[in-house]
């Protein structure tokens, strides 16, 4: 027995301070817009949601609202695994009506919109505005939308002839998101639960193919979008000088190429 007490659970669980690697610690990075502001960006150190990166659709899609802030201007607004929420906080600023940026529910995510939020809301003038337009949101996709439906003010509401059809967002944002590839028919869910049955509601797609070998794979979404009866086209094309992640495999071409799509309602199937 003294022998086996010797290699008790409290001697086996003993591990050196130093046993484990440490987290890397958040990052933080400025965002220059076409309009001379800056946006101030804390990342996460580490999430395995893939929140600690600044994606170039979240880039890309920022700059294409600023080039026609009429997509956003005066329109409710709804991010999907927003990470940091670049697309949101330029959303707020070009002067969206309401903003609700959403990623994985986990505390710490959360806290960091929020942060980003708040810093923004310190810097960005007027002073205020990006406080009161934009809220930040724990959200798994494919869920109940209701709570983030209840966060539409009654003004982004109107016209609601009391089926429903016309509640939701007015835009919806997905920046790098498609190379979950099992999570394709819970995001196209979501949109279809929240974004507003109008020609003039848009859910913008952004995206690069960072495993190219699976580009493929990637453009299936769409292929699940249409077959849930929404309609999808490529609105815009950039190539980047160099890709994000330098030296991972596969055609650099692709890895450099940021996409841009809109999915929407049928006509046929809106109310206004």
């Amino acid at each position: 027995m003294e022998g086996d007490e010797a290699y008790g659970t409290g001697f086996l669980m003993d591990e050196p301070e130093d046993y484990y690697p440490p987290s890397p610690p958040p990052t933080k990075q400025i965002f220059g817009m076409q309009n001379g502001k800056q946006v101030t960006l804390h990342l996460v150190g580490h999430s395995p949601t893939e929140a600690h990166h600044l994606w170039n659709g979240a880039k890309f899609i920022s700059d294409y609202f600023e080039q026609d802030p009429s997509r956003v201007e005066g329109k409710s607004v709804l991010e999907l695994g927003a990470g940091a929420g670049l697309p949101s906080l330029v959303a707020g600023i070009l002067g969206a009506r309401k903003v609700v940026m959403t990623d994985f529910p986990d505390p710490d995510l959360v806290a960091n919109m929020q942060k980003n939020i708040d810093e923004c809301n310190a810097t960005v003038e007027p002073e205020g505005h990006v406080a009161r337009t934009i809220d930040a949101a724990g959200f798994v996709w494919g869920a109940d939308p209701e709570p983030l439906l209840a966060r539409l003010a009654p003004a982004c509401q109107e016209g609601d002839g009391g089926d429903g059809m016309q509640r939701g967002f007015d835009v919806l944002v997905l920046a790098d998101l498609l190379f979950r590839h099992s999570e394709h028919g819970a995001l196209v869910k979501t949109i279809k639960e929240t974004m507003r049955a109008s020609p003039d509601s848009a859910a913008y797609v952004f995206f690069t193919s960072y495993r190219p070998w699976k580009q493929d794979l990637d453009m299936g979404f769409f292929d699940v979008a249409r077959n849930a009866g929404l309609e999808v086209e490529q609105v815009s094309e950039r190539k980047l000088e160099k890709p994000l992640f330098e030296g991972d495999p596969g055609d650099l071409d692709v890895q450099k190429t940021v996409k841009g799509f809109i999915v929407r309602w049928p006509v046929e199937d809106c109310n206004s």
